[in-house]
């Protein structure tokens, strides 16, 4: 193994080293308030569903917020995006503390306050998993991706231990006030990155136009659509684990806050475990085989939990548990980091949170009302059953980047010349005509499926595909493709994000016309209707 193939290579950079320990450090701190809040919620109430509703709260905004910050984070500074909700989860935390202190938490409040401090996790995930290809070469990403996932889990293994010992000798409130004071690590690295700006003549993107053209690419982009599907299924089915287990631990198992710390860290340390042996596992079997074999694990886990009421063989289900989990996550993060070009990266990873979020808060929601209603035992069987038919629904959709390496590096069309025309001039009608000989005439057609998908998916706002009724010469077909762009910036950047991969199918769209490449008009607005509905129907 070469030292640019090590699992540690990342480790090698200052920065990424001093990021990784900071954000740690700041992880271990969320899981002693993890711990706090499921010990103070536990001497509140009895309910599966209050319990359940915590990791609601602290989920639910991924589901809202995270599209809206992978958008800001590929049109911002992201140090900066990072600094901000870094600061914003150590005045919540800090809040917490001091609500704590004076006895004023009930169920509602820490329900509301989890939220809060989703609110800077779902602002600050897209932004923080984005700026992995900044720190490391190319390369080196699938191992800053596992680094930063193996990180996580250290601190979910020491995390929960510490807390258990936090909430016992300390308190609740004291939990909080660590992990507050968490967080100013972070934000000292984070102030000393001097990140490099990427240079652009282009003008500045609009947040609801990056918003738009986020959705846009998903929608199709059919190798981030599998990843999509395959993690939110898996985190749906696998959310018992972390909603349930404190129900499980404090009033089935009968365990103090130590035990209950130590149990919820065997998540964590079973990640940790996965971590080491990955390199080899990847080594002999592909990556889409590792996700089926992490998934069966994880699901394994889940009904050992459904039908043992016993710690010791609880806490070993929950090692492999945590395996499974870090396994599923990590594959599928770095599944998207290379199945998207730079461009659009957080914005696909903000999907992909929130499909992640969506799938934690509804599948918190949906396993506590059924532990509630027909106790937790059965909301584990059945969430391990459900997983395994997932797996097997599923199975044939393979994550593509994972198998065969896609070049997404910047492929620059030819550029426009100056133009005396402002970039929020619009809209821009680009006209492409292509001569077709008749023996090419169906390859040409299905090769302009591609073509469409790629201007779609790149921020164009309608395509259409005309063929002349009349033709030029015997044996030649005339055809006009065109697409509109809400503005000549717009227009302006879809330039910017082909990627060589797209190259190729252009390449074999225009080697199928008789005069190679199409003849290309421009042409912008001159006066648009804008009349009301009345006006359109009765003209």
């Amino acid at each position: 193994m070469t030292d640019a193939k090590s699992p540690f290579a990342p480790l090698r950079s200052r920065l990424f080293l001093a990021i990784w320990i900071a954000a740690m450090a700041s992880n271990v701190g969320t899981w002693v308030q993890s711990v706090g809040e499921k010990w103070l919620m536990s001497e509140l109430s009895r309910s599966p569903l209050l319990m359940s509703l915590i990791e609601t709260g602290a989920t639910l905004p991924m589901l809202i917020l995270s599209m809206p910050g992978g958008a800001i984070a590929d049109i911002v500074d992201r140090r900066r995006l990072l600094l901000l909700t870094q600061a914003w989860m150590l005045l919540v935390a800090l809040a917490m503390a001091i609500l704590s202190a004076l006895h004023l938490v009930t169920p509602g409040l820490l329900i509301a306050m989890s939220l809060l401090l989703g609110v800077g996790a779902a602002l600050n995930a897209p932004a923080w998993q984005a700026s992995v290809p900044d720190l490391v070469p190319k390369n080196q990403i699938a191992a800053g991706v596992a680094l930063n996932s193996a990180g996580f889990n250290v601190s979910r293994a020491i995390g929960p231990a510490l807390g258990g010992l936090v909430v016992g000798w300390l308190g609740a409130t004291w939990a909080f006030a660590l992990n507050a004071v968490s967080f100013i690590g972070v934000l000292v690295v984070l102030k000393g990155w001097k990140r490099r700006p990427v240079p652009t003549d282009l003008p500045a993107e609009r947040f609801a136009a990056a918003m738009k053209v986020g959705l846009r690419y998903t929608r199709h982009r059919k190798v981030l659509q599998v990843i999509l599907l395959r993690g939110g299924g898996f985190v749906f089915f696998g959310g018992p684990v972390f909603s349930l287990l404190p129900t499980l631990a404090i009033h089935h198992l009968q365990l103090g806050s130590t035990g209950f710390g130590l149990l919820l860290g065997c998540v964590g340390t079973g990640a940790v475990g996965a971590t080491l042996i990955l390199p080899a596992m990847k080594a002999r079997i592909s990556p889409n085989a590792l996700l089926a074999w992490a998934t069966s694990v994880f699901a394994a886990g889940l009904l050992v939990l459904a039908f043992v009421v016993h710690t010791l063989p609880v806490a070993l289900a929950l090692l492999f548990c945590g395996a499974g989990w870090l396994s599923v996550l990590s594959t599928c993060n770095t599944g998207v980091q290379l199945s998207v070009p730079s461009w659009v990266r957080a914005r696909a990873l903000g999907v992909y949170i929130t499909v992640w979020g969506g799938a934690m808060a509804s599948g918190a929601a949906f396993w506590g009302l059924v532990g509630e209603r027909w106790g937790i035992h059965v909301a584990f069987a059945a969430a391990g059953l459900g997983m395994l038919v997932m797996l097997a629904l599923t199975a044939r959709l393979k994550i593509q980047a994972l198998e065969e390496p896609l070049d997404l590096s910047p492929h620059r069309l030819e550029p426009h010349s100056p133009q005396p025309i402002h970039p929020d001039e619009g809209p821009i009608l680009t006209v492409l005509e292509y001569l077709v000989p008749e023996g090419h005439k169906p390859a040409f057609e299905e090769a302009m499926r591609g073509v469409r998908r790629i201007r779609i998916r790149d921020g164009a706002v309608r395509w259409s595909l005309f063929q002349d009724l009349s033709s030029p010469e015997p044996g030649l077909f005339r055809f006009s493709e065109s697409f509109l762009s809400s503005s000549w910036g717009e227009h302006l950047r879809q330039h910017h994000r082909a990627t060589m991969e797209d190259r190729a199918v252009f390449r074999r769209a225009y080697g199928l016309s008789s005069e190679g490449r199409p003849r290309i008009r421009h042409m912008v607005a001159a006066w648009e209707d804008r009349g009301s509905l009345l006006d359109r129907i009765f003209e």
